[in-house]
């Protein structure tokens, strides 16, 4: 899921569990596995092949809410959570993103076709798990503007950047073993671009269009092409329809499993 969404996530856990009082920047903990891939050298391979559960360290306690992202990544990608990411991809896996996206991969499959850039079924169903989350946020944009979700992450980078800087360099260094200028800038970048005003920009279809025909190698100026990718879209959006379920099963599943927020 995109980073818009781990934060609704987390802030009605928070919420439903009565706890008000907590440092700001928890919210850019908790998006730090995508966060950092901003960075050229660092992929999400590296971010997100962390063993579950991992024992926190008294000393980096904030890393407990990278941990809570791993796992409700786990349950999208894979309907459970996986001491290990399994090194074989399975386009049949069980985490709401693929089952979600399974109706997409025909589409997918028949889009390339007529692009003359055609793709196995792993590929498209890998883009199909994709568009969902792409989509996802914008289906609960409404809930997202409603809790200020948007204005919470915004204060999380700032406050992780101007006061927390160095426990947050020094946390992500433990965990990741990260070069800590790398770590930096990183955050460097993320203060500079993730404003409230930039980040409702990316909130549009015709922005996550941009993104996905970049990431795919489609030209953005192929109007015919845009429109075909608009299309599976807007058919993910339809599919979509119980996303409040993802939301309570992964609160749910994230409880059960024993996770929960530091005494900091």
């Amino acid at each position: 899921m995109l980073m818009l969404t781990h934060t609704y996530i987390l802030q009605n856990v928070l919420s439903v569990a009565g706890i008000n009082n907590y440092d700001k920047d928890i919210f850019i903990y908790n998006i730090v596995p995508d966060l950092l891939t901003i960075h050229p050298d660092i992929n999400s391979q590296q971010t997100h092949k962390i063993t579950r559960p991992l024992p926190i360290s008294p000393l980096y306690p904030k890393a407990a809410y990278i941990m809570f992202h791993l796992l409700v990544d786990d349950l999208a990608h894979y309907g459970l959570i996986s001491p290990v990411i399994p090194d074989e991809f399975n386009p049949d896996s069980l985490g709401y993103s693929y089952i979600k996206g399974k109706p997409l991969i025909r589409s997918i499959l028949d889009f390339q076709k007529k692009a003359s850039q055609e793709i196995s079924y792993n590929e498209a169903a890998y883009r199909s798990h994709l568009i969902v989350e792409m989509i996802y946020d914008l289906v609960i944009i409404d809930r997202l503007i409603s809790s200020k979700t948007i204005e919470l992450l915004t204060e999380a980078v700032r406050a992780a950047y101007e006061k927390g800087i160095d426990e947050f360099v020094a946390t992500i260094n433990w965990l990741y073993g990260l070069d800590k200028a790398d770590i930096r800038e990183v955050m460097k970048r993320a203060h500079s671009y993730m404003t409230a005003e930039k980040i409702l920009k990316t909130m549009t279809i015709e922005d996550r269009i941009r993104l996905y025909a970049f990431k795919f190698g489609l030209p953005n100026d192929d109007q015919l092409k845009i429109d075909g990718i608009k299309k599976l879209f807007l058919q993910a959006k339809e599919l979509l329809d119980d996303n409040e379920l993802f939301l309570r099963q992964t609160s749910d599943a994230v409880k059960k499993y024993g996770w929960l927020p530091p005494i900091i």
